[in-house]
């Protein structure tokens, strides 16, 4: 009995363990499905994960290549108004309007032009050409029987009736220097003449010359005679001062100027007003006087 006792718990115990080993083989097993299925799903994953982030990657390049081409596009669509450009109004306010757009367009939108051609003969037509750029320009403005397009070649054979000039210097004081500035100290002890409005001029001879000067506001005024002529200042001056009354100069940031001639005197400059703008002088010559202050008042 004990012998095959010890006999059945000897076979017991193999069956045991051999039991063990399977239970242990099937959980090794099992758990190398699992971790391979595992293994499967994070490649899986990744696999999307990479898919997903290159599918991105390749959206924000298309939209990337898109926006350049779109900025392209829009840069390379830009209309180009430096050259010769057609006018289709008629009436010469219009026209100015016109010109005054394309010299914005090209010089840029924060510099000031006339508004107003300083007449009202719709027989001459306004026609206008430029050079330069925003921080130096001239602009010149002449007249025909009909009207001709922007910056055409051949105004530039054309006699001006006026040019608008813009020059920057590099300090405030620098350009306040090129304003040939009188103060009525500098006057003092000239004989005196009465302009009308309330303006008291002085006349300064000699040489055969005749220089009759003034100051209103900011701005210092004197008219040119040839005394050897017999030309006479005062009614010039009288006229300018006139015309003040009726039309409003720009106003300096510190000193203004203008020069003219009387009527008769051969080879002298054209009138001419000139002022200061932070570093910048802008001038405005003209053949007529009445043009000259007309055109000036509208200047911004």
């Amino acid at each position: 009995m004990k012998k095959t006792l010890i006999v059945s718990l000897a076979a017991l115990a193999l069956v045991l363990a051999g039991c063990g080993n399977q239970a242990e083989n099937q959980t090794q097993a099992s758990s190398d499905k699992v971790s391979t299925s595992q293994k499967k799903q994070a490649q899986t994953k990744k696999a999307s994960s990479t898919s997903s982030s290159s599918s991105v990657s390749s959206q924000s390049s298309s939209e990337t290549g898109s926006s350049q081409a779109q900025s392209r596009a829009t840069s390379s669509s830009a209309p180009d108004y430096s050259g010769q450009v057609q006018i289709s109004a008629t009436q010469n306010l219009q026209r100015l309007g016109q010109f005054n757009y394309l010299l914005k367009y090209n010089l840029g939108k924060e510099i000031v032009l006339p508004n107003n051609p300083g007449y009202n003969d719709e027989s001459k037509k306004l026609n206008v050409w430029y050079e330069g750029d925003g921080n130096n320009y001239s602009i010149h403005y002449s007249q025909a029987a009909s009207g001709q397009d922007f910056n055409a070649n051949s105004l530039r054979d054309v006699t001006d009736y006026a040019v608008f000039t813009k020059k920057t210097y590099g300090s405030d004081s620098e350009a306040q220097a090129e304003i040939n500035y009188q103060t009525t100290a500098m006057t003092q002890g000239l004989p005196k003449v009465n302009l009308g409005y309330g303006i008291i001029g002085t006349i300064d001879s000699g040489a055969g010359q005749k220089y009759l000067h003034w100051n209103e506001g900011r701005w210092s005024l004197g008219v040119h005679a040839m005394a050897v002529n017999d030309e006479d200042p005062v009614p010039t001056a009288r006229k300018v001062v006139e015309l003040l009354e009726r039309y409003y100069l720009p106003t300096p940031d510190k000193y203004g100027s203008g020069s003219f001639s009387v009527a008769s005197s051969s080879g002298q400059q054209a009138p001419t007003l000139k002022w200061q703008a932070g570093n910048s002088v802008y001038s405005l010559e003209a053949k007529d006087l009445t043009v000259l202050v007309r055109m000036a008042s509208t200047v911004k």
